[in-house]
């Protein structure tokens, strides 16, 4: 893990506001692009940070620092009882005993099967005449490697499928960097992933693949057609004040919030077309503004 930087981005406050534990926000903020882009030239873009200057704007009763860390002392934190929040969290029954979540903030795909075209053959035998792959079968295929990441979250149905799976030689767990499993993918060290369409997007085009090598997803049977992501904050009163207000300024978004955009755009072209037809029918910020 590298050292955090931390910013401070308001400090316009009172000196009373300033003595008041509660107005001071500290932000965990991992390098998870295209979610949190950390660094280069797209350092901020990302549909989480596109949330959370959002929010930062329209909370001036707070000063709010933002710390690059990573997923494990995001959590490492919280498990301490330290006054933390995340911007982006999948919600788990695990995550749930030390984190107080907002309600949902980002709507995104669901989570892909991710393979080489060149090897998409090898999943044939698990795919459902619609096309969606039955995890909980490929996973027991040991002959077909695949990855765990820590810390990373898994919705239930395929977690159960890795719980099913555990011990067995084609399940490699391996740390919270999301380049890696990308990298194994393409040098065929393993034979998929499990991902969402954003980062495979992300990860296609920064790893510059040539020609011959192009990543393609496949659904996954059973998982519904879109999740959504939320704010996470140490369990404990402040975090449950800090929660409740990300719900006043999200029920205020509007219909389409700026976020949205952002996710939409580091999409892929049909994964876009994809997202905004899904949108549209749920309106999900809509409902949440009536």
């Amino acid at each position: 893990m590298t050292a955090a930087a931390s910013i401070v981005l308001s400090l316009a406050l009172s000196p009373s506001e300033l003595r008041a534990e509660t107005q001071t926000v500290n932000w965990q903020m991992p390098d998870y692009p295209p979610v949190i882009i950390a660094s280069g030239p797209n350092k901020g873009t990302g549909y989480a940070d596109v949330f959370l200057h959002y929010f930062i704007e329209r909370t001036p009763e707070f000063r709010h620092v933002l710390e690059y860390s990573s997923m494990s002392r995001v959590f490492g934190l919280m498990k301490q009882g330290e006054a933390v929040c995340e911007p982006s969290l999948l919600k788990t029954a695990e995550r749930e005993q030390y984190v107080d979540f907002s309600g949902p903030v980002e709507f995104v795909l669901p989570h892909q099967i991710v393979v080489r075209k060149d090897k998409i053959a090898r999943l044939l035998p698990y795919r459902e005449k619609s096309g969606a792959v039955d995890i909980a079968r490929l996973m027991q295929d040991t002959t077909l490697q695949t990855v765990r990441q820590e810390k990373r979250g898994y919705p239930p149905l395929v977690l159960n499928a890795m719980k099913a799976a555990a011990g067995q030689k084609n399940l490699i767990q391996t740390s919270d960097d999301d380049d890696g499993p990308f990298h194994q993918l393409a040098s065929g060290w393993v034979d998929y992933i499990i991902s969402y369409p954003d980062e495979i997007n992300w990860f296609s085009r920064k790893l510059n693949l040539p020609p011959s090598i192009k990543f393609v997803y496949l659904p996954i049977a059973g998982l519904p057609e879109f999740t959504v992501g939320y704010v996470g904050c140490t369990k404990s009163p402040w975090g449950k004040k800090i929660v409740e207000r990300v719900n006043e300024v999200v029920a205020k978004a509007g219909k389409r919030p700026p976020w949205i955009d952002a996710e939409a755009n580091w999409l892929d072209p049909e994964a876009a077309r994809q997202y905004q037809a899904i949108y549209a029918r749920f309106s999900p910020f809509q409902t949440m503004n009536k």
